[in-house]
Order: structure tokens, then sequence, then C-alpha cells
């Protein structure tokens, strides 16, 4: 999934520096909604996990307190390591789906939005 995105805002960067007419532009901005729709619903499907995860880690971690117990330490520490992972790809995907709104932007009003940096992701 993650080079899928990264693929996608190269792509979108390429798009959105070309001059386009405006049919061209508006049958592009049919497609591009359609794709941040589903990268929206990526993106709350992994909020959803990662509050499952942080919540099943603190439970944990409180449940260690009472229950003294190397496996469930390592279950502890191994959720512990998974979470990081769940908060690192979900702040990616928030991110990615921030520059394509700017993207966005760009297309429906480049007068307002030209001064607008956006930096590409690089592979």
């Amino acid at each position: 999934m993650r080079q899928r995105v990264i693929n996608y805002l190269n792509y979108l960067d390429e798009v959105t520096s070309s001059p386009m007419s405006e049919e061209e532009k508006e049958s592009f901005i049919s497609n591009f909604l359609i794709q941040l729709d589903f990268y929206q619903r990526e993106r709350l499907i992994h909020l959803i996990v990662t509050i499952t995860f942080a919540l099943i880690s603190v439970i944990s971690l409180v449940a260690n307190f009472f229950i003294f117990n190397v496996f469930f330490f390592i279950f502890i520490l191994g959720s512990l390591i998974l979470l990081g992972f769940y908060v690192r790809h979900y702040f990616f995907l928030e991110r990615s789906v921030q520059k394509m709104y700017t993207y966005f932007d760009r297309l429906k009003e480049p007068k307002i939005f030209t001064d607008t940096i956006i930096e590409p992701f690089k592979k």
C-alpha cells in the first residue's frame, strides 16, 4: 500500500505540473476524487486498527501489574512493537491524504494555490 500511495502522489505531481484543458481537468478531477475516497477509507480503517491495538496494549500493560508472567510480557512487547508500526503507517497515510488535498486545491483553483509547495515522495 505504501508504494502505491507513493506512486500515485508522484503521478499527481506530474499531472498537476503540466497544462490541461478544462475538459481534461474535470475528467481528471472526477477520477481523482474516486481515488481520494479510497485513500480516505484506507486511512479510516487504519485509524480504527491503530486505536484498537493501542487499547489492547494499554489493557495488557495494566494487566501485567496483576499477572506476572513471562509469556504475557512477550505478548505486551510484541503488541507495542506492532503498535509502533501501525502508528507509523497511519501517519504516512494521513500525510499522504493531506498532500492529495493540496493537489486537489491546485487543480480546482490554480490561481489561489500556486504558491503551495508540494514535495513528492521519494522512492
